[in-house]
């Protein structure tokens, strides 16, 4: 099952990876170009997680959502620390949102997942 991030932060696809189950493939996209180039080469996605400020500090990817949305039927989350950038991407066809470090938890109630058991 693959699952397209967005996000221009490395260290939070190493946070989200480790508390994914492993048959949660994840596609990192750091850039918006580099995200519709992965979208354009993978029509199998599960879900797209959207962060609102690909790079920078200021909303710019709600372009991008639109355009996502115009072939893409599956869930879509929005990310961001901040809720009103949040709220933006989901006018544009986001249809959930969460902060980042709810994501692991979020993504798979929102594709049906089921976690894998804990090591013990």
């Amino acid at each position: 099952m693959k699952v397209l991030f967005v996000e221009d932060e490395p260290l939070h696809f190493i946070f989200w990876a480790e508390r994914l189950p492993k048959n949660i493939e994840i596609i990192q996209a750091f850039s918006i170009g580099e995200a519709r180039e992965k979208f354009e080469k993978n029509p199998d996605f599960a879900a797209i997680v959207v962060d609102a400020c690909v790079p920078g500090s200021w909303p710019n990817t709600h372009n991008l959502v639109s355009d996502f949305r115009e072939t893409f039927s599956g869930p879509m989350i929005a990310i961001s620390h901040l809720e009103p950038f949040r709220r933006k991407l989901l006018q544009y066809g986001c249809d959930h949102e969460a902060e980042k470090a709810e994501i692991p938890e979020k993504l798979l109630e929102v594709i049906g997942a089921i976690p894998e058991p804990a090591n013990k």
